[in-house]
């Protein structure tokens, strides 16, 4: 699919129909029709839907920015000494590209959704197929909402098609307007949408699907900044839908860890507990899309056979020493070894060399590893490894996290929490727990654990009013404790300010839309 520009205030007038596994990458010219003379066949419709999960794997979304770039917290750091200015470290402004990229790819997305939701009902197909997609279209318009409103705070709500490219001047709606409108579509979609038991991937939405994510749209919303303590309560009942399921789809962790993130590798499912995806697949080579996944954090390997990986995140110590011993999640999210390159081996063979048992700030995140792709000829800078969205584990620890502040340490709660430490051979450390706030820091410190390098810690410390303090103090332990020539993996967590909270609105977006205001500190 070739990229086009389009401001989202003038990309209704005309909508693109080259959408992903519908057109060659190697074509010339975009195919235009005017958006009143389409959606009018069951295939039209399926286009359009797959045009919104389309935005999902830009590499400007979850293809690198989101998955990857953006989300930097405490577990990572991005591991280039010359590398002082950009998202990674904290040090940019509103003219940045990845932000620039993002605003502009969501809204891009929103505009293709509400084109579709304003022509489908007119589309000729069946009842229950319309159902389907328009449920889709809707979660994936408030989705889209959900990583503005996460990422920018409050932003223009616009639920209806471009039809005029000089109505530019839109005002931000404040966020709590814009969380209702997302969690309003959200729960229609619920009734819509296919369970996942209709597919045999985790691509689409499904019921569990938008449960889970609705649970995590609850807990933002329960914290900071709208601090509505009582949608916990709401994140409790979304959350327990999945995990207790009753008759409809009852998902369950899977037994071994790694061998979720081999097989997002390899183009396989587990849709017990894998309940969303962004796709990716092949190697750039025909109609499909593919990430930057274990290319850019993944380990360091200079052998495209292999796997070419540029190790470009570092972990923190921090993250290591959160690991018992046992823990077998710890050296899987982070590197025991490292690739080094047989110069006068004619078969280009890998060895791993192991870090000593103290090096650890140069030991790269591994979660996503290429060694297990089974497209070939690998692309030197593109993976066809799915990003997962949703897991059960995830789901498991909102449960927990809602449950405990609700109702406080109760069975169900300690129960969650234990699921996932099991799984990973981690010892029971809720049997002692008799508090609120004793189970909650435990639950924080295992969605850091399980939950590492998935686009996830910066926002929870967000919502729990951590983000700054942490990432400050992060900054003074890498200074304490790194060897000299690593400290420079503290300039990301050196550089946070209150400003870091949000993302700057885009520069382009300001000199279009006189009636946008900048966020503070920008």
């Amino acid at each position: 699919m070739k990229k086009l520009t389009i401001n989202f205030f003038t990309a209704g007038l005309l909508y693109m129909i080259v959408l992903s596994g519908c057109s060659k990458f190697l074509d010339k010219e975009p195919t235009f029709t005017v958006k009143e003379n389409y959606y009018k066949t069951e295939e039209e419709v399926v286009k359009g839907v797959t045009g919104l999960y389309d935005i999902l794997g830009k590499e400007e979304v979850y293809g690198s920015n989101l998955s990857i770039l953006l989300p930097i917290a405490d577990e990572g750091a991005y591991y280039r000494s010359a590398y002082t200015v950009g998202t990674s470290v904290y040090n940019y402004d509103a003219s940045e590209r990845t932000v620039i990229s993002l605003w502009k790819y969501l809204y891009e997305g929103i505009e293709r959704a509400n084109v579709l939701l304003s022509a489908i009902d007119g589309a000729t197909m069946s009842d229950e197929s319309r159902k389907v997609a328009k449920g889709e279209a809707k979660f994936l318009r408030a989705y889209f909402y959900f990583l503005l409103v996460s990422n920018w705070g409050d932003v223009p709500l616009k639920i209806s098609p471009t039809i005029s490219a000089s109505n530019v001047n839109l005002s931000r709606t404040p966020q709590s307007e814009v969380y209702d409108f997302i969690v309003k579509e959200m729960e229609e979609a619920e009734t819509m949408v296919s369970p996942i038991s209709a597919y045999n991937n985790a691509g689409h939405v499904t019921q569990t699907a938008v449960q889970g994510i609705l649970a995590r749209i609850y807990l933002s919303m329960a914290g900071y900044p709208l601090n509505k303590t009582d949608k916990y309560q709401d994140a409790l009942k979304w959350a327990g839908k999945v995990v207790n399921a009753g008759g409809s789809y009852q998902h369950s962790l899977l037994g071994n860890y790694r061998q979720l993130f081999t097989d997002m590798a390899a183009d396989r499912y587990n849709l017990n507990e894998s309940i969303w995806e962004v796709e990716f697949f092949g190697n750039r080579g025909g109609d499909f899309e593919a990430g930057r996944l274990g290319n850019i954090n993944g380990i360091q390997c200079n052998d495209e056979a292999f796997g070419f990986g540029y190790g470009f995140i570092s972990v923190t110590r921090k993250l290591y020493e959160a690991f018992e011993n046992t823990d077998t999640r710890r050296d899987w999210n982070i590197a025991p070894f490292k690739y080094t390159y047989q110069t006068g081996n004619a078969n280009k063979v890998q060895d791993s060399t192991f870090y000593a048992a103290n090096d650890i700030e140069n030991r790269t995140a591994a979660k996503f590893r290429r060694v297990y792709e089974t497209v070939a000829p690998k692309n030197k800078n593109y993976t066809p490894i799915n990003f997962p969205l949703l897991r059960y584990a995830d789901v498991l620890l909102m449960y927990a996290e809602a449950e405990n502040t609700v109702n406080g340490p109760t069975a169900n709660a300690k129960a969650a929490v234990k699921a996932v430490r099991d799984r990973a051979s981690a010892s029971d450390i809720t049997t002692v727990v008799t508090g609120k706030e004793e189970l909650l820091s435990i639950i924080k410190d295992e969605r850091f654990r399980e939950l590492c390098f998935e686009g996830l810690r910066k926002y929870d410390l967000i919502r729990w009013g951590e983000f700054i303090p942490v990432m400050k103090n992060l900054a003074v332990q890498i200074n304490n404790t790194a060897p000299a020539a690593v400290k420079y993996t503290a300039l990301a967590a050196n550089n946070v300010t209150d400003k870091h909270l949000l993302l700057p609105v885009p520069i382009d977006e300001l000199s279009l839309n006189k009636a946008m205001k900048q966020n503070p500190g920008w």
